[in-house]
């Protein structure tokens, strides 16, 4: 983590203190400074709404007014906005170590500080041959004044295993391509058998054993062979059955023989971050110890230009036994998807299932960077899966999975095409009817499109909430409340 965050009932030696005002200017009582209500009348833009943030030089010295805005709307969420608010406005300022009084709750400081842990995240500089100064962070410790600070600290603890498990994951997708080819990402996951999860890896030779043939298809082109990662955690009664978390894997997507345009070659590295996302779920589950059996199944695949490449119109049977025909080579994450879904499915008998994948751009048409795509086969799941975006502002929305779609997936070589021939088809609701055809009846299973919400652009593009620019780690944070509301429910019954 690039921020020390502790929590004190005092602090010395910093160099601000940030204090907290309600709109209107109202105060509180840490607030109350000598001058710097003279200050702030000067300074017509800070109201004292959630997002407000102005240094002011005092006679007490330097003092950040922070913006809280009304008590009866703040909560957790607001509260996190806040904290990833104030560390974007100061990591870069000069400040070092900055104090924050803001007579919040012990909870509501470590909400807060969570916030500013979220975002207190960039890119490594270890490809780098020396620093850039204009990259350089100043703000590396805070402080927050609490009258209890250790319970601060234990609510604190819960919610950095969750910022922790988010930078592990935004790590892997700013990586580039040449430093994550699929074996890479594989070594990368060996530092979670240290949190006492299991690591399987079926290599190129083990996928053609068992089957996985649309995987093997996808990775052919490459130097570089495919494989299926499985993570295991077992926190939960032994041997009831699992929940697992499926993802998208393709550490780079030339589209295959249907090569991408120039102008859209270069984002390509981060087509694997529903994996990411997956990897840190489980990582965040071990770290955590939570009280549940999960299974995280990676599937993992470099998608290149060869003369061993597949082609458009190839027939491949996948894991299930379904032959597929091959319309379009850049619609590869479907493919690798099909066969580590039905894999699990039949390996892993989990409870449920649910997939992440940046998947299509025809969801980011439909519903932009805000949302992503939900498809799911269970009104039960979905609601769970949405109440949990919406209280952790990871949003989707529900988009449909009907047969409606299944004439414009009819081959007339194999049992169906991966995708249709028009390129104004709807192609996201295409892919998720392709997914379910490789999903057995009766498993609850969700289909989250991440295509528009996998990375957040800059400030005039609107940035995701708490993460800033970048990956955003989106699903973590979501499915991590889903486990733990449906254990809740468990505990009620």
């Amino acid at each position: 983590m690039l921020l020390d965050i502790s929590f004190e009932k005092a602090a010395a030696g910093v160099d601000a203190l940030a204090v907290g005002l309600r709109p209107g200017l109202i105060f509180q009582p840490s607030a109350k400074l000598p001058g710097l209500e003279q200050a702030l009348a000067l300074k017509h833009r800070f109201k004292g709404e959630e997002g407000d943030v102005l240094p002011v030089l005092t006679p007490s010295g330097w003092v950040v007014a922070v913006g809280l805005d009304a008590e009866e709307d703040q909560d957790d969420l607001s509260l996190r906005r806040i904290g990833s608010n104030l560390f974007a406005e100061l990591c870069d300022g000069g400040i070092e170590h900055l104090a924050l009084r803001l007579d919040l709750s012990p909870e509501d400081a470590a909400e807060l500080a969570y916030g500013m842990a979220l975002r207190a995240w960039k890119p490594s500089g270890k490809y780098r041959s020396k620093p850039d100064p204009d990259e350089q962070w100043s703000l590396t410790k805070a402080t927050l004044l609490t009258d209890d600070p250790k319970a601060a600290a234990e609510r604190f603890a819960r919610l950095s295993a969750v910022a922790e498990a988010s930078v592990f994951a935004r790590d892997l997708v700013v990586a580039p391509a040449n430093e994550l080819t699929p074996q890479m990402f594989a070594e990368r996951l060996e530092g979670l058998f240290s949190l006492g999860v299991s690591i399987e890896i079926l290599d190129a030779k083990a996928l053609a054993k068992q089957g996985l043939n649309l995987l093997l298809a996808v990775g052919k082109g490459s130097a570089h062979p495919p494989l299926l990662a499985v993570l295991r955690w077992n926190g939960g009664p032994k041997g009831e059955a699992p929940l697992a978390f499926v993802g998208k894997g393709i550490t780079f997507d030339t589209g295959g023989l249907c090569i991408k345009g120039e102008e859209d070659m270069d984002e390509m590295k981060g087509d694997m971050g529903g994996a990411a996302t997956v990897a840190g779920l489980i990582r965040l589950l071990a770290r955590r110890k939570a009280a549940v059996n999960a299974v995280g199944v990676l599937a993992i695949a470099e998608n290149m230009v060869s003369g061993t490449a597949q082609r458009p119109g190839d027939v491949v049977s996948g894991f299930n036994g379904m032959t597929v025909e091959v319309v379009d080579t850049d619609a590869e994450g479907r493919l690798v998807l099909a066969d580590a879904l039905a894999w699990t499915a039949k390996s892993c008998k989990p409870s449920l299932m649910v997939d992440l994948a940046t998947l299509t751009g025809a969801v980011e048409t439909a519903l932009g960077k805000k949302r992503a795509g939900l498809f799911c086969n269970d009104d039960g799941l979905a609601d769970k899966l949405f109440e949990a975006g919406e209280a952790e502002e990871e949003l989707l929305w529900r988009l449909p999975l009907v047969d409606l779609y299944d004439d414009d997936l009819k081959s007339l070589i194999a049992d169906i095409r991966s995708c249709s021939w028009d390129d104004l088809a709807p192609d996201h609701l295409h892919a998720a009817r392709f997914l379910e055809h490789f999903v057995p009846k009766g498993l609850p299973w969700a289909h989250l499109d991440i295509a528009g919400t996998s990375e957040a652009g800059d400030e005039e593009d609107g940035d995701e909430p708490v993460s800033g620019p970048g990956p955003t780690a989106f699903g973590i944070r979501l499915l991590d409340r889903l486990i733990e509301d449906m254990a809740e429910e468990e505990e009620e019954e």
